[in-house]
Parts: C-alpha cells; sequence; structure tokens
C-alpha cells in the first residue's frame, strides 16, 4: 500500500510554526513537499529529535482512528468472503473508514492499481474468481482526539530514548461499563495452605476491627458450611461483610449474620452461594480478617475485609489498565473478558465482550508508543516494608492526581520517574500547570462524566481517586464502573 493514504492526524495552525525546518528533513521522515506532518512515524521521529516541541504545544489535538467493524462485500464468482481484523488493519497501516476493492485480472489480485497477496491482508474467500471480480472489504472507523500533554515529561522504560512527548485521550472511555476493581475474594485457598484444595465441611472465619469503619462491634467468629471441595486458586466472600452503612448503629453482627457466603473455584465460577451465616467457632478456622486499619496478615491468604465488598485500589491491578493495555478481540457473550487476567489472588474475573483498547486503534500510532516509567502510590495494605509507592512500566496509562495538577497524593508525586527512581517531576503534565476544576471536566459526548485516576486514596484499601463532572478530586470505591482517560506517550 502507498504510504500516502491519509492519516487520521491533523496538526491546528499553530503547530506549523517551523514548517520549513520540517520540510528540509521531509525526506527522511516522509513528509509531503509543503512539511505538513501526516503520520504518527513523523511525530515519533520528531521527538525522539527533541524537537516535536516546536510544532505541537500542550492542548492541541491530533485526530485518532479507531476501527469499530469491517465487513466485506463481493461480486462476480466469490460467494463469500472474511477479513482477519487485526491482520487487515496492520497490512493497509489505518483503522480510518475506508472501502478496499481488491479486483481480480483472471491472473492476480490487485489493490489500488498494485498487485496484492490477499493472505497478506487476512482474506480468505470461498469460489472461483473471474476477471473483474473484486472483493471489497469495508473498515469503519470511530473518531478519538489525543490532547497534547507535554514533552519530556515521562521517563522511556528504553534508556536509549532521551526525549519523549506525551498525550491523553481527550474523553472519558468506558464509563458504565468497567469497574477499577470488582469485589473480592475474602479468603483465597492456595496450594501451601491446602495443597488439595479446602475439603468440604464446617468452617469459621473471625473478624479482628472487620467493621468498614475498623471497629470492633462486628467482630466475632462466623461459620459456614459447604458441600463442595474449593479447589486451589478458588476462594470464598461474603456478601456483608466489610460493609460501609451511614450510620454506626449499623455496623451489628446482625448486618454479618443476615449475609451468605458464596465459594467460587479457580476460574470464578460460583461453586455454592447463599450459604447460611451462624455465630460460633465449629469446625476448622480460616484464619482471622481484619479492615486495612490493622496490618495485612502475611501468608494467611486473607483478604482486606472491605476489599470483600467493594474491590481493590491496587492500580496495578487495576481491570481499567488490563483493557487499555490489550489488543485482544471480545470474548463471547457470557466468557470472561479476552484481555483480563489474575494479578492477585483475590481477583475475581470480569466477564464483557469488550475487546481490549488498542483493538482497532489506529496500528500506525499504537506501533509508536513508548512504555514508561510511571509512580504510583501505594495503600498501606499491599506494602510489604517501609515503600511508600511503586515504579512500574505502562504503555498506556490512567493518569494521576498529581499529572492532573491536584498535587501529591499523600505526601508522594505520582509522575513518571527515571529507571534509576530519580528525575521524577513534582508538578503536573505542562497542560495542567495552574489548571482549575473547570480545566479537568471530561465528557463522553455531551455529558461531563466522573473518570477514575490511577491514584489509590490512602486511607482506605478500596478507594480510587476520581474527578467528578465539575472536575473536583474525591475519591470512592473501586467496584464502581466510573469512565476512564488514557495517556500515552511516543
Amino acid at each position: 500500500m502507498p504510504t500516502e493514504i491519509t492519516k487520521p492526524i491533523v496538526l491546528d495552525e499553530t503547530a506549523q510554526e517551523g514548517v520549513a525546518y520540517l520540510a528540509a528533513i521531509a525526506g527522511a521522515l516522509g513528509a509531503d513537499a509543503s512539511g505538513a506532518i501526516k503520520h504518527f512515524k513523523q511525530l515519533k521521529m520528531l521527538s525522539r529529535l527533541g524537537i516535536l516541541k516546536n510544532y505541537i504545544k500542550p492542548g492541541q489535538l491530533l485526530k485518532v482512528a479507531k476501527e469499530s467493524g469491517i465487513y466485506v462485500t463481493v461480486t462476480g464468482g466469490i460467494t463469500a468472503a472474511q477479513a482477519d481484523e487485526g491482520a487487515f488493519l496492520a497490512a493497509v497501516g489505518t483503522a480510518v473508514t475506508h472501502g478496499y476493492e481488491f479486483i481480480f485480472d483472471g491472473a492476480a489480485w490487485h489493490l489500488e492499481g498494485q498487485e496484492a497477496e490477499l493472505s497478506a491482508y487476512g482474506i480468505t474467500y470461498t469460489g472461483t474468481p473471474g476477471e473483474g471480480d473484486a472483493i471489497v472489504v469495508h473498515v469503519q472507523g470511530d473518531t478519538l482526539y489525543l490532547e497534547a500533554l507535554g514533552p519530556d515529561y515521562d521517563h522511556a522504560a528504553n534508556p536509549a530514548v532521551e526525549h519523549t512527548y506525551s498525550f491523553m485521550f481527550r474523553d472519558v472511555l468506558s464509563y458504565g461499563t468497567l469497574p477499577f476493581c470488582p469485589a473480592q475474594f475474602l479468603k483465597a485457598i492456595a496450594a501451601d495452605e491446602y495443597p488439595s484444595g479446602l475439603p468440604a465441611g464446617t468452617y469459621y472465619l473471625t473478624l479482628d476491627h472487620g467493621a468498614y469503619n475498623g471497629s470492633t462491634t462486628q467482630d466475632g467468629s462466623y461459620q459456614l458450611t459447604t458441600t463442595l471441595p474449593i479447589p486451589v486458586g478458588g476462594g470464598i466472600r461474603h456478601s456483608t461483610i466489610g460493609t460501609y452503612y451511614s450510620a454506626t448503629a449499623d455496623y451489628t453482627k446482625a448486618k454479618i449474620l443476615a449475609g451468605t457466603w458464596t465459594t467460587y473455584d479457580a476460574n470464578g465460577e460460583v461453586l455454592e452461594s447463599g450459604l447460611a451465616t451462624t455465630e460460633g467457632n465449629s469446625g476448622t478456622s480460616l484464619g482471622t480478617a481484619t479492615s486495612e486499619t490493622r496490618s495485612y496478615m502475611v501468608g494467611t491468604h486473607l483478604n482486606s475485609t472491605k476489599r470483600n465488598w467493594s474491590g481493590s485500589n491496587y492500580a496495578l491491578g487495576s481491570v481499567i489498565l488490563m483493557w487499555l493495555t490489550s489488543a485482544l478481540a471480545g470474548a463471547v457473550s457470557g466468557a470472561v473478558a479476552s484481555w483480563w487476567r489474575r494479578v492477585t489472588e483475590f481477583d475475581l474475573p470480569v466477564k464483557t465482550t469488550l475487546p481490549g483498547f488498542l483493538h482497532g486503534l489506529d496500528p500506525e500510532l499504537v506501533d509508536c508508543i513508548e512504555p514508561v516509567y510511571k509512580r504510583t502510590l501505594l495503600h498501606a495494605w499491599d506494602r510489604t516494608g517501609t515503600e511508600t509507592f511503586i515504579d512500574a512500566v505502562m504503555t498506556l496509562w490512567q493518569p494521576s492526581m498529581t499529572e492532573l495538577g491536584y498535587g501529591a497524593n499523600s505526601g508522594v508525586y505520582e509522575t513518571s520517574p527515571k529507571a534509576d527512581g530519580t528525575g521524577a517531576a513534582e508538578t503536573a503534565y505542562p497542560l495542567y500547570v495552574g489548571a482549575t476544576d473547570a480545566d479537568r471536566i471530561k465528557y463522553q459526548g455531551t455529558t461531563a462524566r466522573y473518570y477514575f485516576h490511577r491514584s489509590p486514596g490512602p486511607s482506605h484499601a478500596t478507594s480510587v481517586r476520581y474527578s467528578t463532572p465539575s472536575g473536583t478530586l474525591h475519591g470512592s470505591y473501586a467496584r464502581y464502573t466510573y469512565g476512564a482517560v488514557s495517556g500515552l506517550t511516543i
């Protein structure tokens, strides 16, 4: 395919400063005679040279195409044809809306006058083609917008990359569809504790400062009786342990006793549900569970009681992060998401047909994404020593409260360090330096939405920082399906 196919990127007029310089290096970059930037690979080249900042200023918007569907029509002796989405988009190099007509000349297939091997485009067909027969692949694309955040803020994981430029999708993604993290197991069945799984029988679990608010009013030992064994990798949840109540008087044992137990297999499928809760310590102890006001009991495979009710704010276990960084096609209805993976022993799967966010995103843009280091606060429950944060390499990422201009998160500036842990900025992205709450409002269509950050709330193991529809900073439960905005670096 010729490289002149229109790419889904447009620079506004202010980005044309220095066009003469760009034109001078057009041969190396593949730019046209006017010096106009038409390809993401040009942006990557300019970024590597450290001069992209001369062309793109914080706040400028770039158009990005994302394929939303492919269908195929045929003529002549071809009775049917199909095109593999991933292979086809990789071959044509773009996800813009377009119809690609492959014509048979009696001996070979041609696309836009050039001989084309259908297998290279992921195309298969049935029937016998004759001269002049055609297969037309129709790509349907949506338009997304990237907003420039600024240069040299994020540090690349590749030490050879000295300069970067970061962007963020302008609009809220996944609103109302994906939680940050769903409710988790309270007790995980692990091989070191139960090598053959947990046999059927009567068990009890003890609460110590186990109420949502860390009080002792719900403390005691609570029993369950199972009739099916729970395999290694499975777990147990309770419907009311760790629940938030607005009135302190509601934190009673009666609330726990009114709840029921559910057991799960290693795939997160329900084994038994509605198992009664009784008070007592008959049978075998499963251990002592606590809210995050106490230290995590290493080796007990017991979760925070609050994460049993409302999920985890551990950023690297975020369902949204898994979705953002996957290019996998969607799963069939009723199945676990194709891109979901277990990060901790307490995780329960998410079932959705939603494909990974990278699936269908302009392939040239995807090829230009540079993995970078990101720093994120660790909630006390997730710490194994004195560390207060974790650094991890990310491709696509949710911004932090620091990066959006809200400041440090419990004393931690959640920005981008170098590989040795130094060099993390203590300010927001250039776009958000001095920003007001109104500047941080994000939309889904024309509706302002809540959107999660990657930042955990420091006071609760279930709380994730988010921006409200008015742009103010708050925190709430990981199980909520607030939207997300995503950043990337080239």
